[in-house]
This record gives structure tokens, C-alpha cells and sequence, in this order.
């Protein structure tokens, strides 16, 4: 192992050892590492398993994405943690690579190819797997500017939101959250109403040709500063209103500056459904 990954390893196990006191349940106390994954003729087919390439984890792998774990455990959360302890996904798997799907009609059966995305990991409401790849492990890590946590910390409770949506049947993602956010729908796709959407789209091109350049940090940056400028965490929050479910609550638990870029409306909206049990 590399020696940014020995001093995030000595890091995070210094923080898992007092991140969780006892009574207040962390995203650790619910999530187990999985080593082995089964795919098969049918579903999920071998395909599956093939673009992903799933492998055990390494001890110093665990202490790391463990010790992320063991901070997400606002009091603001547990009834979220709950909720996925008891109906998401749970295990976490070590991967290569992140997939798609696809329905292949000659065989009737849901198929996967590769993505070339590079996701530091994955939730697949497809097969209910979660994923941590190769790239969370070797991407750039670095602080949030308003967070000030690593973003990979910021990554992992945004997929634990996913979970928890799914988990919920998207419940608290829908309706109420759409009046809260500005989603509406303009007769052809979801938009968010109470922005220019036509231009948030072009400023998030700018984003990806950051991402395609190799210029994460700087990317990151922009999506971060130009989002808030709507009222959102970043401009992926924009792209579609699960994305902005996962986010929105995402940031609001690890941004103490949150407060200040999103609605009256949308502060509201996560206050509700974010309260100490």
C-alpha cells in the first residue's frame, strides 16, 4: 500500500476507536464487509460479476472505509440508520469497476457492461449491491473547502442515502422533497423550476470537461461553487432529483455553512425528516 493510503489508514483507525459512544448507532454498526458475491445464469447474471470483478477486501482496505463509517453518526441520522438496518442493503462489497444495465431482449434478462466512469463507489438498485472500487482507494483525496472533511467521507453517506431511498420505496425523495427543492417537470423532462435549469446544465459541462481534462480538484471546486449559487450543494444535485435527495442531506449533515445557500423551504424539508430519536 502506498504511503497516502498508510497515513488515511492511521487517520480513520484513530477515528473509528472514538467516532461511535455507546447508545449512538454509526453507519459502521450497521454495514458488514462482504468478501463474495454469487451471479448466475439468471439474475444476476454472470455478466454482472464479470464488469464489476468483485475481491475480497485487505484489513488496511476495511480500517480505511470503516473509519468513514464510524462518522457518519449524527443524532440527526439514526432514524435513517435505522431504516437501513432494517430494510437496505447492508453489506459492502470491494470491487474493480463500476457497471450499467441493460435489458437484452433475445435472452429476456437484464445484462451488465462495464462503465468507464471512474465512481469511488456505487449503490446498483439492480442487483442491491453496493460497491467500493479500485478508485476510491487511488483517487485524490482532499478537504472540502466549507465541509472541511475529505469529500470521500461526504461520497459514502450520499450512497447511504441512495440506500435509504430505495430502502424507502424513495418516500421522502418524492413529492414533498420535489415542493422543497423546486422539482417540477416541464412537459418533457424533470427541471427544477425555480432556477435557469438551461443554463445550471451548461455550467455543469463545464464541470465534466474539468473531470475529462484529469483536473478533479478543480472540478470538484467549480461543481461545488457554481451549485451553491442555485441554492444547491453542488451542480450534480441538479442533474435529477434523486441526485439531489442524496446530496441535499448529504451536505446538510457534513456542511455547517449549508444553512446558508439552501431555501427556507428546503432547510424546512430536511429538518423534518432529519431529527434526533
Amino acid at each position: 500500500m502506498n504511503k497516502l493510503l498508510v497515513g488515511i489508514f492511521a487517520l480513520l483507525t484513530s477515528f473509528s476507536a472514538w467516532a461511535t459512544s455507546p447508545g449512538k448507532l454509526s453507519a459502521l454498526d450497521i454495514m458488514t464487509f462482504a468478501d463474495t458475491f454469487e451471479c448466475q445464469d439468471k439474475f444476476p447474471h454472470h455478466s454482472f460479476c464479470e464488469a464489476v470483478q468483485f475481491k475480497p477486501w485487505t484489513e488496511q482496505e476495511k480500517a480505511i472505509v470503516g473509519g468513514y463509517l464510524a462518522n457518519i453518526n449524527d443524532p440527526r441520522l439514526q432514524g435513517i440508520l435505522k431504516t437501513i438496518q432494517a430494510n437496505g442493503i447492508t453489506k459492502i462489497h470491494r470491487v474493480t469497476h463500476s457497471a450499467r444495465w441493460f435489458n437484452n431482449p433475445q435472452f429476456r434478462r437484464v445484462e451488465f457492461v462495464r462503465s468507464a466512469e471512474k465512481a469511488f463507489l456505487w449503490v446498483n438498485p439492480v442487483t442491491n449491491v453496493i460497491g467500493v472500487t479500485d478508485s476510491f482507494f487511488t483517487g485524490t483525496p482532499f478537504m472540502d473547502p466549507r465541509a472541511q472533511v475529505d469529500r470521500k467521507q461526504i461520497n459514502i453517506l450520499h450512497e447511504l442515502m441512495h440506500d435509504f431511498d430505495i430502502a424507502t420505496d424513495h418516500a421522502l425523495s418524492m413529492e414533498e422533497f420535489e415542493k422543497a427543492s423546486g422539482w417540477g417537470h416541464n412537459g418533457k423532462e424533470a427541471v427544477i423550476t425555480t432556477v435557469d435549469y438551461e443554463k445550471s446544465k451548461s455550467d455543469f459541462q463545464q464541470v465534466i470537461a474539468l473531470v475529462k481534462e484529469k483536473r478533479t480538484a478543480e472540478a470538484y471546486a467549480l461543481d461545488r461553487e457554481l451549485g451553491m449559487t442555485y441554492g444547491f450543494p453542488t451542480l450534480y444535485a441538479m442533474t435529477n432529483q434523486f441526485e439531489s435527495f442524496a446530496e441535499a442531506v448529504a451536505y446538510y449533515i457534513f456542511d455547517p455553512t449549508a444553512a446558508n445557500y439552501y431555501s427556507p423551504l428546503l432547510k424546512a424539508y430536511l429538518d423534518s425528516i432529519l431529527r434526533p430519536i
